[in-house]
């Protein structure tokens, strides 16, 4: 019965732990298509270009501040890792201002195809752009999950879980709270909201809805650089590792209502500790397991969990 109950947590916190790298990513979706109603199709591989990046930047940073020693090194060696996760995610910034400012902007008042095959040209664009940089070869930063993972996490959960997760789901609730908080209280947040609700009396009332726009995209660019530094240390990079999370991200963002960031981060862990469980249970249905949940919820909630941006972010 213990080894069960231990298993069942396991899985638990691993579900949650990749429920929040899926809310990082679904977030700068989520945000995209709720104020420039756009679903950007790149966005996976703005992801996947933040995991290399990121391979990059722990070697730099990690290089100067060395393995870590003791207790206080174990601290300074995760704030390091923290500082070239933000880092790489800063590296996205200009990326998400040029496409928004040079390509998305021109066609903002066609129609959606429009969008889509210019958003699938840009991912193609970018894959290529991988393959220019890095080549065809996958890339690891092993040292830095092991470096991590050496600091012992049973005090904190309970049981020999690794740390890393626990790093993951404690930078993934920061990232929950932060958003909320520049949305809710900012005043830059709410000139965003307001955009996303009323178009045409922003604009009245002297907002730069060319500003807003170009913000927002950069903000859901660094959101999927965020998130791809974050998922890398754990596995490889790769140059198809962007398509399953652009999918379940999809999935994620019909599950809590379009253009809904609440609706975002209960879908994400939603979906990541459901397929968690199943991994256990019945293994061949890890990947239809989303789904499901998704057709599910439309049959019930068409319009989502939390309905759309404007009502309910």
């Amino acid at each position: 019965m213990a080894g069960t109950l231990e298993t069942a947590l396991v899985q638990t916190l691993n579900g949650v732990q990749f429920g929040f790298i899926l809310f990082m990513i679904a977030s700068g979706l989520t945000v995209i298509l709720g104020i420039l109603d756009v679903l950007n199709l790149a966005h996976g591989e703005l992801f996947s270009i933040g995991a290399y990046a990121g391979i990059g930047v722990f070697g730099f940073v990690i290089g100067v501040v060395g393995p870590p020693s003791g207790v206080l090194g174990g601290v300074v060696f995760v704030l390091a890792v923290l500082v070239s996760v933000l880092l790489t995610a800063a590296l996205l910034l200009p990326v998400g201002t040029v496409f928004e400012a040079l390509f998305l902007r021109a066609i903002y008042d066609r129609d959606q195809v429009y969008q889509l095959v210019l958003t699938f040209a840009l991912l193609l664009i970018l894959l290529d752009v991988k393959k220019f940089v890095w080549g065809n070869t996958s890339l690891r930063t092993d040292a830095v999950y092991s470096a991590i993972n050496s600091i012992p996490t049973s005090e904190l959960v309970g049981l020999n879980y690794p740390t890393y997760n626990v790093f993951v789901i404690l930078v993934g609730i920061a990232v929950v709270a932060g958003l909320f908080w520049f949305f809710d209280r900012t005043k830059t947040g709410r000139i965003v909201r307001a955009t996303a609700i009323d178009r045409e009396m922003a604009t009245a009332i002297g907002v730069s809805t060319d500003r807003v726009f170009t913000l927002v995209f950069a903000l859901g660019a660094f959101l999927a650089g965020f998130a791809g530094a974050m998922a890398v240390p754990p596995t490889a990079a790769t140059l198809g590792m962007g398509t399953n999370p652009l999918v379940l991200s999809f999935v994620v963002i019909v599950i809590g209502g379009l253009g809904s960031l609440r609706g975002a981060f209960v879908g994400a862990l939603l979906v990541g500790v459901i397929r968690s469980w199943m991994i256990t249970l019945y293994p061949p249905g890890e990947i239809a397991a989303p789904f499901a949940i998704m057709a599910l919820i439309l049959l019930v909630k068409p319009e989502g969990l939390f309905g759309t941006w404007g009502e309910t972010a």
